[in-house]
């Protein structure tokens, strides 16, 4: 058997997933430390993901093409990260021309919001909308809009970085510069950081849904700050439905699976009178974490 793998890599600040799929389905997925490769000189960082990549195509098969998601920012022409705040260690080089170097096949990267919404529009969630929007909560906020499978891009062709908008006056600077940022407010980190605070000896990631479910049945405090995380994410996606009108939202990331605690809050953002109403269906994503390593596979097929 021969050719006809498609490998995704999904390169985020905490974790960097990679994926083999053919029209038979998933081969093979691995996933990496980023911080192993920020210890690695800047010119060995290609030969070592290329290598990792190649150590998963089955013996008499060839990869096809390769797509990458990226915490962006992304410029998707010149095939470079610019992330200096969480992914500095992919970022300021030609990554996408050193890769087609190496590998002599087709190679394209976009933001990992992008890749994100794709999996859930080709394999998962949204494969019967026409206007999907997805918005991830991890360590920041990745937004993304697909217009019949194709990314809603800015006048320069780039992705919008829309978890970088303004929904309060709350003095906390965002590292993008805005004072009251949506990805400073309703990103995991400050649901996480919320949760610590007042649960020192709990390990955030160690505790699931029901484990804080019944935690806040006990304690307001815990409780409300669910309700103020579901508000705050409220906020923002409400300027993202009244913008953009998607037939169908997804949410993904880790935060999202505590939606049913934090629901309430974000319905109550998101209330408006009849007259201004948006469409608010919300569902969640049904591939998780593989959506943006299996929606990169998607990504030079875009052109």
């Amino acid at each position: 058997m021969t050719g006809n793998i498609k490998a995704g890599i999904d390169i985020g600040g905490t974790g960097t997933r990679l994926i083999l799929r053919d029209e038979t389905g998933i081969l093979a997925t691995r996933t990496i430390a980023t911080a192993e490769f920020a210890i690695i000189e800047k010119k060995d960082r290609v030969d070592a993901l290329a290598s990792h990549l190649l150590s998963l195509v089955p013996a008499g098969r060839m990869l096809e093409s390769l797509g990458i998601g990226a915490s962006g920012p992304v410029d998707t022409t010149l095939g470079i990260i610019n992330n200096r705040d969480t992914l500095e260690c992919f970022s300021f080089f030609p990554l996408v021309d050193e890769l087609k170097s190496r590998l002599g096949i087709r190679v394209g990267i976009d933001n990992d919001a992008v890749a994100a919404v794709l999996g859930e529009y080709y394999f998962g969630a949204g494969k019967e909308s026409k206007r999907l929007l997805m918005v991830t909560l991890g360590t920041g906020i990745g937004a993304a809009l697909l217009e019949n499978g194709k990314p809603f891009r800015t006048g320069d062709g780039q992705h919008p970085e829309a978890g970088h908008i303004p929904i309060s006056g709350n003095p906390a600077t965002c590292y993008c510069g805005l004072r009251g940022c949506w990805e400073t407010l309703a990103s995991r980190s400050w649901l996480q950081q919320n949760l610590e605070s007042l649960l020192p000896d709990v390990a955030f990631e160690k505790y699931d849904v029901n484990f804080y479910k019944s935690v806040a049945l006990q304690r307001d405090d815990v409780a409300h700050v669910f309700h103020q995380y579901g508000n705050y994410l409220g906020r923002g996606l409400a300027t993202l439905l009244t913008l953009y009108g998607p037939d169908l939202t997804i949410l993904s990331g880790s935060a999202a699976h505590y939606y049913p605690l934090f629901r309430a809050g974000l319905e109550e953002a998101l209330y408006r009178a009849d007259a201004y109403a948006r469409n608010n269906c919300i569902v969640p994503s049904e591939l998780g974490d593989m959506a943006g390593a299996l929606g990169a596979t998607m990504i030079p097929e875009l052109g």
